[in-house]
């Protein structure tokens, strides 16, 4: 659905830029805060993790002035794109899996079988966010505005596994709105302050390539963002 809503905005792109009366680009600087939750579920047991991620970007945008009879206010229609990965720090954890026998001392508890100590390993895992581009709407009324939209990203995810499997790519999808202010200088040059709160959807990620299944669920990525842009309308 989300990705039907893109496609949906660069056709009213395509409809409206012959008509459009002012075409505005570019650049925002974007700082802000993500809360997310995770569980990871593995073969002896499961462990949750909450943790607040701080994020920093910069993204060039290109928007459309529609030319609707809205009264006061002007509607715009517009696509931000972040042109590089955004890498994750790597997050290490230690496994020690396999046990069988009795551990104590010349005892093997009646079993035949040799005590047989934990193999132990430590997983390492990163992830880069990729072609992150967000679709929106605004509705302009003097130097404030109202924004919202849809945010959309490849998810990577770079792990080296002592378990020897390995988590796939996932798609990070969410939506977004916001307030902001707009204040145009002279020679159609503008700048902006904007305030916003973005809510992604739950993802899954599930290792492949050994005895070792580890699933890793990540709940309530949402977050707060604030960004300064400049840009120039012709």
């Amino acid at each position: 659905m989300k990705k039907l809503i893109g496609v949906l905005i660069i056709v009213t792109f395509s409809t409206f830029s012959a008509n459009a009366e002012r075409i505005s680009v570019g650049i925002s600087g974007n700082a802000g805060m993500l809360d997310a939750t995770g569980k990871e579920t593995f073969n002896s047991g499961t462990s949750t993790k909450s943790e607040d991620l701080a994020i920093a970007y910069v993204s060039g945008f290109a928007e459309l002035h529609v030319p609707l009879d809205l009264g006061a206010g002007n509607l715009r229609v517009g696509v931000s794109y972040v042109p590089y990965a955004l890498e994750s720090e790597t997050n290490s954890s230690f496994r020690a899996e396999g046990e069988t026998g009795d551990s104590s001392s010349g005892n093997n508890g009646g079993n035949d079988s040799p005590y047989t100590p934990k193999a132990s390993f430590t997983q390492k895992v990163q992830v880069d966010i990729e072609d992150l581009t967000t679709y929106y709407a605004s509705y302009h009324v003097g130097t404030f505005y109202v924004k919202a939209g849809i945010i959309e990203a490849d998810l990577i995810t770079n792990e080296t596994l002592g378990s020897g499997s390995a988590y796939g790519n996932a798609d990070l999808e969410g939506t977004f709105y916001g307030v902001g202010f707009d204040k145009n200088l002279s020679d159609g040059i503008f700048v902006r302050g904007e305030l916003g709160q973005t809510d992604f959807d739950s993802i899954k990620l599930t290792s492949t390539g050994s005895d070792n299944t580890n699933v890793i669920d990540i709940t309530g990525l949402s977050g707060t963002n604030f960004a300064i842009s400049v840009g120039k309308s012709f």
